[in-house]
């Protein structure tokens, strides 16, 4: 799949995230859609078709385990296996990073990410997506 055909969503209770990623990938893909409520999810993900989520891994301030962030990528699961989702954290660690990936999670990007980076992993992965639904 193309960048420039896909749908991503983006959740992370940073404004200024959104804004980054937005601004980011606007004149890159069909569609960004960005929210700061997590809680949000299945709805969001119930009334459109996305091709990709960038998932913040902490939304409460004080808590910086990533389990929040886990806890919703198992829930994008469940709603569908197939989505594919990047997890993004300013608290990264290799444990946190490797629990990501084993619990479903396509990619591991740390914040403050660089723009190329970010593009490029999007990329890799709607690539290996078209190739598996091809």
């Amino acid at each position: 799949m193309n960048l420039k055909n896909a749908n991503i969503l983006v959740i992370d209770d940073d404004t200024d995230v959104l804004t980054a990623v937005k601004l980011l990938l606007k004149t890159e893909a069909k569609e960004v859609v960005t929210e700061k409520n997590p809680e949000l999810l299945h709805s969001l993900l119930a009334s459109k078709k996305f091709d990709l989520v960038l998932l913040d891994m902490n939304f409460k301030s004080s808590i910086n385990t990533g389990n929040e962030g886990i806890f919703w990528l198992k829930k994008i699961k469940g709603l569908d296996e197939n989505l594919s989702v990047i997890m993004i954290t300013a608290y990264g660690d290799i444990d946190l990073a490797v629990r990501s990936l084993k619990e479903g999670a396509a990619d591991f990007i740390v914040k403050p990410w660089h723009n190329e980076k970010l593009l490029e992993a999007i990329k890799e992965i709607l690539k290996r997506k078209g190739k598996t639904a091809a």
